[in-house]
């Protein structure tokens, strides 16, 4: 009876890796502009692991299942380590950001970071806050699940964006869009949109020695205040300088944003292609390619993206722009879940007050 109850435990939970396994792949095949993806893959990894352990115990094998449980407990205990201590880390990367980029607010989100850290590092383990029994219960509640839900969501979106890096397109493209992100004094391409202009011309040569054909680059940012030209002009004239033929550019000049990026060039795309047909692909920072691949569904364009590197320093501060633009994208679930995260702190305040807890 035990030994049937163990076979059957097994099915289920290979069966739950297969869908699991299923679903990802079809996300990342047809529909990788989602942060779905990343949800898919840490629940497939959790199912694979739970697999194993009741493999491992099926025949026998348990030595084998309590190595991968210590090994499990040591990576949990690493990681929370690693989170207690990160304001550390945090606080060094602010200081490298302002030092190679000076003092700017998305320059500094590292830093509010480190400061969120110390702030709940000294809530959990000093407890400083004198309030009723039950206001305490509510307190520590709310901010233990709240804790665990940004962590939880923040892997989540690195899961994601990490996966969308395994991206691998056809050389058989129409039109290369390349995102804009700013000018260096008013009219120079700097290093973080130079990358990404480099990138877009690397597979627009690796098209033309592959297939001998030439797709257009179209290039798309329009123009700051504090800026004497276009982004998408300056970006060509790069491209230009760089080995590109003009009759493979063109230009979208009139967004200020990633949303307005793939509505716009899709414009002109559509009046140069004269159809819907055209084979695309977009060219951005690596960080950037997932919300950009979002923003593109959101405005009809199922096509996916190729990331430029971004210098280390500069990553844990786009990361966590990127974290904070995807929860405004789905704010009304983020809402929702920290609404629900009141109410159960709530529940557990008056459980305290009536005794019961």
């Amino acid at each position: 009876m035990e030994e049937g109850s163990g076979m059957f435990m097994i099915s289920l939970t290979g069966t739950v890796f297969v869908v699991l396994a299923v679903l990802l792949s079809t996300y990342l095949i047809k529909n990788r502009n989602s942060s779905v993806i990343g949800w898919l893959a840490n629940l497939n990894l959790l199912a694979l692991l739970v697999l194993l352990v009741q493999l491992f115990e099926m025949f026998g094998q348990k030595y084998y299942a309590l190595i991968l449980a210590v090994a499990l407990v040591i990576v949990g205990l690493a990681v929370l380590l690693g989170l207690i201590l990160s304001f550390v880390f945090l606080f060094i990367n602010a200081l490298i950001v302002w030092r190679k980029e000076g003092y700017s607010f998305s320059g500094s989100l590292t830093l509010l970071a480190g400061i969120g850290v110390v702030v709940v590092d000294v809530l959990i383990f000093f407890n400083p806050i004198n309030t009723p029994a039950p206001i305490q219960a509510f307190i520590m509640t709310f901010l233990t699940l709240f804790i665990f839900y940004v962590l939880l969501t923040v892997w989540n979106t690195l899961s994601s964006m990490l996966l969308y890096q395994f991206y691998f397109p056809r050389t058989n493209k129409n039109y290369i869009i390349v995102l804009g992100a700013g000018l260096v004094d008013g009219h120079k391409v700097g290093r973080l949109l130079g990358g990404r202009i480099n990138k877009g011309i690397e597979f627009y040569n690796k098209q033309i020695h592959k297939s001998n054909q030439h797709s257009k680059m179209v290039f798309s940012g329009g123009q700051g205040g504090d800026e004497l030209v276009p982004e998408s002009v300056a970006m060509r004239d790069y491209a230009l300088e760089h080995g590109v033929r003009r009759a493979d550019t063109l230009i979208e000049d009139q967004s200020v944003n990633t949303l307005q990026n793939m509505k716009f060039s899709k414009a002109v795309i559509k009046a140069d292609f004269e159809s819907d047909k055209a084979k695309i692909v977009f060219v951005t920072s690596n960080y950037h390619t997932l919300r950009a691949g979002i923003l593109a569904r959101k405005v009809g364009m199922n096509i996916f993206g190729i990331g430029s590197k971004t210098p280390f320093y500069y990553l844990p501060n786009a990361v966590i722009r990127e974290y904070l633009a995807l929860v405004v994208m789905h704010k009304k679930f983020h809402a929702l879940m920290i609404g629900l995260m009141f109410l159960s702190a709530v529940i557990s305040g008056i459980g305290v007050w009536m005794g019961v807890l």
